[in-house]
């Protein structure tokens, strides 16, 4: 990255060794990765044109990486990845080890993925002494795409009363098991007040097996109380023709928006 001014290394060495002493135990990371300036801070510095900048830089984003439970807090900070990709092509011939650490941070990001967001421990204590029932919720989210996956995750692990969380990104499918006082409404009303361009209907089947949709909210004209108890397999086929425009709109969408700046996406992220 070329600056205008010239960079106080000194200054940004100090700032670093806090940062690192700071990562190295766990139970600060949630504090500190709270104030999303942190993650934005480091990108910013993994492309100051000093290697041994860089390589601080890289030691305290691999101690974030090793706790899976900051996953949310780096995808879903605008430039962390990015700034990875160019420390690996800017050092890849003056400089391999660095960019090799720069890819082994960038492969352990992709790692640290949980399969399956499990919040059980979230609600040990209230679920075991009274023995709350619970049941599970299938969505299907238009606008769930890569891009967006963690805006979505951000939004759906606040929701109290979450017990798991399932993302099928490909099928555009939600699958979460919560308190039995959360309802439909409530997690397609979330998804609406803190994402963009999602939105989340019911995964049901009627009396002869047959998947269809239930829209949860009245954006539109309509009430999906008025539904009727089944939907024809026309019905089914048209629903599935929306998913896939729903999901083109996403990705034109996604394509336009690409170069949005970091303080615009960090004003309209969903912030804990």
């Amino acid at each position: 990255m070329e600056t205008e001014d010239p960079v106080d290394s000194d200054q940004l060495r100090a700032t670093l060794e806090t940062y690192r002493k700071l990562a190295t135990d766990f139970t600060n990371h949630d504090t500190i990765l709270k104030d999303r300036t942190v993650l934005s801070y480091l990108a910013y510095v993994l492309e100051v044109p000093d290697p041994e900048i860089a390589e601080l830089a890289l030691e305290i984003l691999e101690n974030f990486t090793k706790n899976v439970e900051n996953y949310v807090h780096i995808t879903s900070t605008f430039g962390v990845r990015e700034a990875l990709d160019a420390v690996i092509n800017k050092y890849c011939i003056d400089d391999p080890l660095l960019a090799k650490h720069a890819q082994h941070v960038k492969d352990n990001i992709e790692r640290m993925k949980p399969p399956i967001y499990n919040l059980r421990s979230r609600c040990r204590r209230v679920i075991e002494p009274k023995k709350l029932k619970t049941h599970v919720i299938v969505l299907h989210v238009s606008g769930l795409l890569p891009e967006t996956r963690a805006e979505l995750e951000a939004t759906l692990i606040r929701i109290e009363g979450l017990i798991s969380l399932v993302l099928d990104v490909e099928h555009q499918r939600v699958t979460m098991r919560t308190l039995a006082n959360v309802t439909a409404k409530c997690i397609a009303e979330a998804i609406d007040d803190n994402t963009q361009n999602m939105e989340a209907r019911l995964v049901t089947r009627n009396k002869y097996n047959q998947e269809f949709l239930v829209k949860l909210l009245n954006n539109d004209n309509g009430d999906c109380d008025d539904l009727p108890e089944y939907l024809p397999e026309e019905e089914e086929e048209t629903d599935e023709k929306e998913g896939v425009v729903s999901l083109l709109s996403g990705l034109k969408q996604s394509a336009s928006t690409i170069y949005k700046s970091t303080a615009e996406f960090l004003h309209n992220s969903f912030y804990w």
